[in-house]
């Protein structure tokens, strides 16, 4: 329960502090409706009228509040209701977010056990060597590279668009995963090469158990928990980067439209995305909480 009521909090301090910085900001969005022209007076009185931007701050993010409670995430000047909007986009990103989880769990994870296993070997020259790239080249940049030989010159996998169902997402998944990935496989590797260290594991391999038991079900499993906690605080920033990979690979995702709202100055779009990416953050983290417990029955909650 105090687990439930901790995300609560972190729920609503994150959405005041993202509402207050996005509405203080400067610029005046009714006049960004009327293009280069002024604004009519009475049609800028009317804007702020229907969309409460003449009452104090404080009120209107009350008011935001209070339809979040009841699912509803305001409207955008342009009269779309935006969570609607966002629910016909939510599919696109989510499965571009899990096709880079997937990648990061299993290149990663697969990586870092290959590379702890084959320490100072071919192979653990290999997957370092992969890693360094990886966090050393920008992830835009993987992008193009990929975009122009895997798409363009070979035609192995699609460049934009949503078009060749579960293909579209191979290319920015992996794109979206691939810092990560490195990272995942470097941690994987310090944690297991740590563990099989641990007199717990020459003490399994004593008693005569087989290397993979021994691998799996000691190192491995006490080995994982940090990468656990990495990945769960890496949903909610797949979600956040997906902004600058939809838009290079043209996915009709939250992201493109946080890229569109952010152009046109669409504040209530902005704190919608963004308060659904908090909720999504403080979900996840739940749910490493409770795989805490699976992978070491030691951990309990009150």
């Amino acid at each position: 329960m105090s687990r439930v009521l901790q995300a609560v909090l972190v729920l609503v301090g994150a959405t005041l502090v993202i509402f207050v910085i996005t509405f203080a900001l400067p610029g005046d969005p009714v006049q960004a409706l009327a293009g280069e022209r002024a604004a009519d007076p009475a049609f800028a009185e009317a804007i702020r009228a229907r969309y409460h931007l003449d009452e104090p701050l404080l009120q209107q993010y009350g008011r935001f509040l209070l339809g979040v409670l009841h699912g509803d995430l305001g409207q955008t000047y342009s009269g779309q209701d935006v969570a609607q909007m966002l629910g016909e986009r939510i599919w696109v990103s989510a499965q571009l977010a899990a096709f880079a989880l997937a990648f990061q769990i299993v290149i990663g994870v697969g990586a870092g056990v290959l590379s702890a296993l084959r320490r100072n070997g071919v192979a653990d020259t290999g997957v370092r060597i992969f890693t360094l790239a990886g966090l050393s080249i920008p992830f835009f940049v993987t992008a193009f590279v990929l975009q122009l030989v895997v798409g363009v010159k070979f035609g192995w996998l699609p460049v934009a668009g949503t078009e060749d169902g579960f293909l579209s997402y191979v290319m920015p998944g992996f794109v979206l995963g691939s810092l990560s990935t490195a990272y995942v496989a470097r941690l994987t590797r310090g944690q297991l090469t740590e563990s099989l260290r641990e007199d717990y594991v020459r003490m399994a391999t004593a008693k005569g158990l087989t290397r993979v038991r021994v691998v799996a079900h000691h190192a491995l499993r006490n080995s994982l928990i940090p990468v656990v906690t990495f990945l769960g605080l890496e949903v909610g920033a797949l979600l956040s980067g997906a902004v600058i990979t939809e838009s290079i690979f043209n996915l009709p995702g939250m992201g493109q439209a946080m890229a569109r709202a952010v152009y046109l100055g669409e504040r209530t779009t902005v704190v919608g995305v963004v308060t659904v990416f908090v909720l999504v953050y403080v979900v996840a983290n739940l749910l490493v909480d409770l795989l805490y417990a699976v992978l070491d029955p030691r951990i309990r909650y009150a």
